[in-house]
């Protein structure tokens, strides 16, 4: 089952006249006679009571198509995770559904998404995160067992085709007892090569005892998670991410552990329990509490380690009740 249509054109070499590299405009590199644009989306949701719907559209006055490629997939346990990992969907509309790794979607596999015309839309609903061929097992210790990111290339000769295409897009849906949609989000791709970047509004519960605690399938309290992209960069990057509170003033710092190129990783901003390797703060963590119990503050994520065109992508989500909120995200050029 394709996630769209993968056209190759092959030609002799000697047959046509070296084509000069196109001018591309910022954040677009040039990578060989194409203008490439890498976004990527955090955190997509599927399995227990949550579904995804991949959309990637090019508007009908674009010259020509985009070649739209997926270049990572990762879990929230990050590219050091080796093991079996894939997700189970199909286009909407269509019945039975397909389980996908990597090898399946990127460039030049067989469900490769590939050249979108102008005017062509191409959706995939992801239902499902899987640990084995299969889609039966587990997660493995320590992971988010429904959660993964993934990250896209849009390429064109034409530069300003890129800049008036929308970037992939996520709808997240919340889905009652009977399979039906209560209610959804949207998301949209982003890219940055800023190293400083700030998610300002955040919640959290303040003390130990409050976080993680269920009333039936309903956190009480808020708690966020961040993921963050290594693209294009020509070694690891690692960071450190500081909690402030309202008037900025450092609240709690932690590193961000190395990641390699390419990789990707996703965190609680707070461990769930002693040793949780998910959560970037210790459980133990107590913040100061606003006078109704939560701490209100902002995030601030400084990573090192960014080369000349390199991208480093933060994305942020916020869970409160039995909702999840996409996070506002700012980048500067000085922490």
């Amino acid at each position: 089952m394709k996630l769209g249509t993968l056209t190759t054109v092959t030609v002799l070499a000697a047959a046509l006249p070296a084509l000069a590299a196109p001018t591309c405009a910022s954040p677009q590199v040039v990578q060989g006679n194409n203008c490439t644009l890498s976004t990527s989306l955090g955190w997509v949701a599927a399995g227990s009571g949550i579904a995804s719907l991949l959309t990637i559209y090019v508007p009908p006055n674009a010259s020509g198509p985009i070649d739209f490629e997926v270049t990572a997939l990762n879990s929230s346990l990050g590219s050091a995770y080796t093991g079996y990992f894939g997700f189970k969907g199909n286009q909407p509309g269509n019945p039975g559904s397909a389980i996908l790794t990597l090898a399946d979607i990127v460039a030049g596999g067989p469900n490769s998404i590939g050249l979108v015309d102008p005017g062509q839309e191409t959706q995939f609903l992801i239902t499902q995160v899987c640990w084995d061929p299969t889609c039966t097992s587990a997660a493995p210790a320590g992971a988010v067992p429904n959660m993964f990111s993934v990250q896209f290339s849009a390429s064109s000769p034409i530069s300003s085709d890129i800049s008036l295409t929308p970037n992939p897009m996520l709808t997240v849906q919340f889905l009652n007892g009977s399979g039906g949609v209560t209610f959804e989000e949207t998301e949209t791709s982003v890219r940055s090569d800023s190293p400083y970047t700030l998610i300002p509004g955040i919640n959290l519960g303040a003390a130990p005892a409050g976080r993680y605690v269920y009333t039936g399938a309903a956190v009480n309290l808020p708690f966020d998670a961040i993921s963050v992209s290594n693209l294009n960069n020509a070694n690891s990057i690692s960071g450190t991410l500081t909690i402030q509170d309202v008037n900025a003033n450092t609240v709690a710092t932690a590193p961000i552990p190395s990641i390699p190129p390419g990789g990707a990783a996703g965190y609680l901003v707070i461990g769930r329990s002693p040793g949780d390797t998910l959560g970037l703060f210790p459980s133990s963590t107590v913040l100061p509490a606003g006078t109704d119990g939560i701490f209100h503050g902002t995030l601030l994520v400084s990573m090192d380690g960014l080369t000349v065109d390199g991208q480093c992508i933060v994305l942020a989500q916020e869970y409160n009740g039995n909702t999840m909120l996409n996070l506002p995200v700012f980048h500067s050029p000085v922490p």
